[in-house]
Order: structure tokens, then sequence, then C-alpha cells
């Protein structure tokens, strides 16, 4: 029960999601889904009332508000290919997958030596 109450913090997630020795149960994913599909509703229902103030009060047309919508998809599918290559990168590098992890969470390969 106490997985439930650390659910409620962001870092808490990333810290659950980040020790890979941790086996996480079919509670605590499913209590994952609720709250990345919630999330992702709130998200698509500011996206869709921005694009209607947008464009129903005229301040953006629509083909703008295409091209738009088309270099942002451009951009992240770069970001993603280069994400894609970095993940390569390091697949082939012989590094751990939990220290990738540390990595991509802390910003080093290794936990600092506490004293």
């Amino acid at each position: 029960m106490q997985v439930v109450w650390e659910m409620l913090s962001d870092q808490k997630i990333w810290a659950l999601l980040g020790d890979v020795n941790r086996t996480i149960d079919k509670d605590v994913i499913r209590l994952m889904f609720i709250e990345l599909f919630s999330r992702l509703k709130a998200l698509e229902e500011e996206n869709l009332a921005l694009r209607v103030l947008l464009i129903e009060e005229g301040l953006v047309n629509q083909e703008l508000f295409n091209s738009f919508k088309e270099a942002v998809h451009d951009f992240l599918q770069m970001k993603g290919e280069q994400a894609a290559r970095e993940s390569d990168f390091f697949a082939k590098s012989g590094v751990s997958f939990p220290e990738w992890v540390n990595f991509k969470l802390n910003g080093q390969f290794s936990k600092p030596i506490e004293q």
C-alpha cells in the first residue's frame, strides 16, 4: 500500500521506474497507466481547446496552424531518431541497462559514494 502513496509524486514514479532491479507488480503498473491516461486526456482537452480558440477566434488561420503542426511533427520525428541513435549507441557500447537508466535519470553512470 505504501507504493500507492509513492505514486502521487513524479519524482517517486521516476525513482520506481529507474530502479531496474525492483520488480513492479500489476497493481502499480495499473496505477501508472491510470495516471498516464488521465494526464493524456487532460493534455488532449487543453490541446483541442487551444486549437479551437486560435482558429475560431481568427488568431491563426487553418493553413498557418497546419504548417506549424507539420513543423512540430518533423521536429519530434528528428528528436525520436536522435534518441534511437543514442539508445543504439549505448546498446552497442557494452554499458549495462541499469547503468544506462542511471545515466538517463542522473547524468552519471554510477551512483556517488555516500559518505
